[in-house]
């Protein structure tokens, strides 16, 4: 996926900052004054993979951590104040989410099977992203 302006406006309003286009990569930088936490999101355009093929990565920094998203395939906006970042393949799904209060959550590598299956079935240690990741199932191919 290769993200347009109307992509950005969409992620911005919802994260309620204004983005910045510096270098090829749309920055938004995100501020929990109650927290005192920061969250930096960049969203690049700029890719270019082997066979010239251009992609995206969505890439998040907070004092905890740095955290990226490669090939995004797709995003979500979850109202009110979240954007779900998505890279599906037929079998596996990873998400990248980020929430207007600087918070971020990442799954990765999660088996499709596992969104379709009953919650009160699964194993408490994958009950979260199923949870997290059944909220995306409508918009994956």
């Amino acid at each position: 996926m290769i993200f347009e302006q109307e992509d950005i406006k969409k992620i911005s309003g919802i994260l309620k900052v204004e983005p910045e286009f510096v270098g090829g990569s749309y920055i938004l930088n995100l501020f929990n004054k109650e927290l005192n936490q920061l969250l930096f999101l960049s969203i690049n355009n700029d890719i270019d993979y082997e066979n010239n093929e251009q992609s995206s990565i969505i890439s998040v920094q907070t004092q905890y951590g740095y955290f990226e998203l490669h090939n995004c395939t797709n995003y979500m906006l979850f109202e009110p104040d979240e954007v779900i970042f998505i890279n599906a393949s037929q079998e596996k799904v990873s998400c990248l989410i980020v929430s207007k209060d600087a918070n971020c959550s990442m799954f990765s590598d999660i088996k499709r099977a596992l969104l379709k299956t009953d919650i009160s079935q699964l194993n408490s240690s994958v009950l979260l992203a199923a949870m997290q990741l059944s909220l995306i199932e409508k918009v994956l191919p």
